[in-house]
């Protein structure tokens, strides 16, 4: 049998190398070189979301997946001032509710790891708000919104890292891959 999202998540999880990252632009730069096998480029400056009339559509063409049920791929989204990056991992869920989910994951700088931000370990976030292993569309979409519209939204999402308030968030979407690639690389990642 192919793998699923559920295996590469675990996979992720389960790997210490991943767990230990404690910077916040390291997150991008090692998951997409522990999931292609290679680190990704973030050619050119990205795309921008902003407050603006066209938040919420550029939210929903943020996240946006091409792939198939048995594909996923590693988006960096860097947020400011001040500057915070974590990557966001889009895949298929095959058990009930079906359908396209995202795993979120991060760390802060001097703060938390990425193992802290799985495990909730102060000040990583809590609760619904901090790491889970399924987001849906609306929760992923919500968390945006917030985060360029709500003074309270970056301690929320973020943990108890100090208030800010957001005014840009920019992506950058590596390419497509396979499960069963992304599977294998992560397991071979030291």
């Amino acid at each position: 049998m192919s793998n699923t999202g559920e295996t590469l998540i675990n996979a992720i999880v389960s790997n210490n190398y991943l767990m230990a990252i404690n910077n916040c632009p390291g997150v991008p730069a090692q998951m997409s070189r522990a999931v292609y096998g290679k680190t990704q480029d973030d050619s050119g400056a990205g795309t921008a979301i902003e407050n603006n009339r066209d938040m919420q559509k550029n939210i929903n063409i943020a996240l946006g997946f091409s792939g198939a049920n048995s594909e996923t791929a590693v988006w960096h989204f860097m947020i400011g001032p001040p500057v915070h990056h974590f990557v966001v991992i889009p895949w298929y869920q095959h058990t009930a509710p079906h359908g396209r989910v995202y795993t979120v994951f991060m760390a802060y700088e001097n703060r938390y790891s990425v193992g802290g931000y799985v495990q909730h370990t102060p000040p990583a976030p809590t609760a619904v708000k901090g790491y889970r292993t399924v987001w849906s569309v609306t929760d992923l979409a919500q968390m945006f919104s917030d985060l360029l519209t709500s003074a309270t939204a970056w301690q929320t999402y973020f943990g108890a890292v100090g208030a800010a308030q957001a005014n840009k968030i920019t992506y950058w979407k590596y390419k497509v891959t396979s499960l069963d690639s992304a599977v294998a690389n992560v397991n071979k990642y030291r």
